[in-house]
């Protein structure tokens, strides 16, 4: 097919196939919402994990092995992702994406709020740490589908050449909800007493999420199914196991999603959870400046994500998201042996910002659009819930486990080696991969005839 054949298929789609302005900027706003409250869920867990639910769950076992058991109920969401994502992925492209989207919001935000009307170990023993890891699995599971079901559908929407901009908007809304989910329990907390706090207050940002899953369905509830999607329902092209042929129709393109996914949640999760653990241990700072400089880290990150999105429209994904692998390399090591010798909070949260805000956001901003664009519409669903989520789960557990490993020597060159490893690895597998269409190499032309 020619460029201009393709072209004038693609501008006739948007004015034919329902991907109208006004859907469009509805699909936006639902993709963005879902990754908020999906992320404001992760982090006020993983933050309540850490300070509150040893006391409030486990408070039959000794205070350390409480707490290893609250963080290891966190890892938990992370263990079933893989096979959700595979899953409900593979419903969705089988009965539609509004439909699973409308059901994992559902089931995350509810699991959120129920973890927020759970009694505690002294009300109910151990019933109450086995119902809060069942809850974390329902988390996990709804998380599984929600980032690449919100990217697929704003991507699927989204006019032929916003789709980079709209794209990113799901990453978005995961840096803000982040930022949400950790404010609102620091605020509690700072306005409560400790006993107070511990004994109900954090079970006020749990609860608090209602008002986002209500807006959220609300959204989704009322948006129509996508162009792509009805387009394949209408020609009779349902796969029957989209996973299955996705893994053998698209192997490379499944892979490249899961290294890129290892590389860009791998660099992440090293600024946004082990630098914690390195701000406190190595630095000495205080509880109040590590959290202010993983703030700044998420803010930076949620204001660049879009802006690199809207610059992979002009120059091609490819690129951008090459510049954020190859940047985040090279910061690891100017910003570690920068911030081993002039370790001040200052210097701690102008790291972490340019760190995680600029390398991170070049990666994640582009990404949602490309990796969308390496799929058949059939299983593009599932091709995104099993490459992502099963990258999601080795970059986000295995990078700051070993990055605690390696940081007991006291010294940055270790540290600054496992970033520059995981960002070269991100970085081949960008370079090496082959994209559907020409979006990703030439700014002039347009994304795929899959998607129209």
């Amino acid at each position: 097919m020619t460029e201009n054949t393709t072209a004038g298929r693609e501008s006739a789609a948007d004015a034919n196939s329902g991907r109208s302005p006004a859907d469009s900027r509805r699909a936006s706003r639902a993709a963005f919402i879902g990754t908020l409250l999906e992320y404001y869920d992760f982090s006020l867990y993983a933050s309540a994990a850490s300070v509150v639910f040893a006391s409030v769950f486990f408070s039959g076992s000794s205070p350390f092995l409480g707490t290893l058991q609250a963080v290891g109920t966190f890892a938990v969401g992370f263990l079933v992702r893989p096979l959700g994502g595979a899953i409900l992925g593979s419903l969705g492209d089988r009965i539609g994406r509004k439909r699973i989207l409308v059901f994992t919001m559902l089931l995350m935000g509810s699991a959120t709020i129920l973890v927020g009307l759970l009694p505690g170990y002294g009300q109910i023993g151990w019933a109450a740490p086995v119902m809060l890891v069942l809850l974390r699995i329902l988390q996990g599971i709804g998380a599984s589908a929600e980032y690449g079901g919100a990217t697929l559908v704003a991507v699927e929407f989204a006019p032929q050449r916003k789709r980079g901009l709209l794209g990113s908007l799901p990453g978005m809304g995961a840096a803000l909800g982040g930022v949400l989910g950790t404010t609102s329990l620091l605020l509690v907390s700072a306005v409560l007493s400790e006993e107070d706090f511990l004994g109900w207050g954090w079970r006020v940002p749990f609860l608090s999420s209602v008002m986002i899953l209500a807006y959220g369905l609300w959204l989704r509830r009322s948006l129509p199914e996508t162009p792509a999607f009805r387009e394949i329902e209408e020609t009779d092209r349902i796969a029957s196991s989209p996973v299955f042929d996705v893994i053998r129709m698209q192997p490379r393109a499944l892979m490249t999603v899961l290294v890129m996914t290892i590389g860009q949640t791998g660099i992440g999760y090293f600024y946004i959870v082990f630098m914690g653990t390195f701000g406190k241990n190595q630095l000495g700072l205080t509880g109040t400046e590590i959290l202010i400089g993983l703030i700044a880290a998420q803010l930076t990150n949620a204001v660049l994500i879009p802006l690199f999105g809207a610059l992979s429209d002009r120059v091609g994904r490819r690129p951008v998201i090459v510049f954020g692998f190859l940047y985040s390399a090279v910061f690891a090591w100017v910003g570690l042996t920068v911030l081993s010798s002039q370790g001040t909070p200052t210097m701690y949260w102008v790291i972490l910002a340019l760190g995680n805000g600029v390398g991170v956001a070049a990666i994640f901003g582009p990404m949602g659009a490309y990796v969308t664009e390496m799929f058949e519409t059939e299983h593009a669903y599932s091709g995104l819930g099993l490459g992502r989520e099963a990258g999601n789960a080795l970059g986000a557990a295995i990078v700051p486990v070993v990055a605690v490993a390696l940081a007991f020597d006291n010294t940055t060159l270790w540290l600054s080696a496992l970033v520059c490893v995981i960002s070269l690895l991100g970085f081949a597998g960008t370079v090496t991969s082959r994209a559907r269409q020409s979006a990703d190499e030439t700014p002039d032309r347009v994304s795929s005839p899959a998607l129209t």
